[in-house]
């Protein structure tokens, strides 16, 4: 039975919808007069609209600060908190810090692995060891092994066109996921912005292979295959260029949920992007520019009768 003073999964929804519309400034006169009857209808109501404005106060908290000073290692202040006599509740405080970096910071673990992380630049292009160049788009990251004469790349995540060029027969491998490339000379493109990955050639050829399939498919000009769970699916695409277009400042998608396309325009932004509801199932297709990203997710909204509230810098919400 719901405790006298609980608010209900419902409750906590519509206070979420609620504070994300203050916040962010848009309410009329005659919305707030409707807030207002809503927050007075039941104590519960206010109770998880309290609760909702604590736990985005202290998650927008952390990224204020650490946006704005860079002055103590964060090792060192990490390493404070094992001084002996520390409480339970301190415990409990760095426990809380922590999961508020990783909130905001999803990507931390990747960044540590990685030797190249990209920022929010568009395009980043970078000249490998072997001559060969990775042009990466934002918020990537990968690792690289060109010694005793390797020539791979882990891709952890992001957006990857490699112009790899030939060398003695000398293979170049890309992995990422359960997904390998191997080839010799070419230009493609591989996308681990989601639990899959996606192969798109551009010229030359290239064999993709698995786990489960470790024969892989020979994928020529204008060919894809997306690789997921092991499995391999390749087509023909009538674009490349479509596939290609984040190069040139844009992300041109075809029935993406609205959750995925967001993820993505996510690595163009400073802040995080968070999606309530049903919102995230619906699909939409449609080219938008990564060097505008509120005006995107304006579209974005616009394009499905979603809202979008900017509360701060640091975090933005479609409803």
């Amino acid at each position: 039975m719901q405790g006298a003073f609980e608010p209900t999964e419902q409750q906590k929804d519509e206070a979420a919808l609620w504070h994300a519309r203050r916040a962010g400034g848009s309410l009329s006169a005659e919305q707030e007069y409707e807030f207002e009857q809503w927050l007075n209808a039941d104590r519960n109501n206010r109770l998880a609209f309290d609760q909702m404005r604590v736990i985005w106060a202290r998650i927008e908290e952390p990224a204020r600060r650490l946006s704005e000073t860079r002055r103590k290692p964060a090792l060192s202040g990490f390493l404070s908190w094992f001084r002996p006599r520390r409480s339970f509740a301190a415990l409990a405080g760095m426990v809380f810090v922590a999961g508020a970096v990783f909130f905001l910071h999803p990507d931390f673990i990747d960044n540590i692995q990685a030797d190249i992380v990209t920022g929010q630049s568009n395009v980043t292009a970078i000249a490998l060891p072997d001559g060969s160049v990775v042009r990466l788009a934002a918020n990537s990251a990968l690792s690289t092994d060109f010694d005793k004469g390797h020539r791979e790349i882990q891709l952890l995540r992001g957006q990857a066109f490699f112009e790899v060029v030939h060398r003695n027969g000398d293979p170049f491998r890309v992995r990422t996921g359960d997904a390998t490339v191997q080839v010799v000379g070419t230009r493609f493109n591989v996308d681990r912005l989601s639990q899959q990955t996606v192969v798109v050639v551009e010229d030359g050829a290239v064999r993709v292979s698995s786990g489960l399939n470790e024969n892989g498919v020979l994928l020529g000009p204008g060919q894809q295959v997306v690789v997921n769970d092991g499995t391999l699916s390749p087509s023909e695409i009538g674009d490349v260029g479509l596939a290609l277009s984040w190069m040139k400042g844009r992300l041109s998608v075809h029935n993406m949920p609205v959750s995925e396309l967001t993820a993505r325009l996510e690595n163009f932004d400073a802040g995080r992007i968070v999606v309530i509801g049903d919102v995230g199932t619906r699909s939409i297709s449609g080219s938008f520019p990564t060097t505008d990203i509120p005006g995107s997710l304006e579209t974005v909204a616009d394009a499905i009768g979603a809202k979008v509230v900017r509360t701060s810098p640091w975090l933005t919400v479609i409803y």
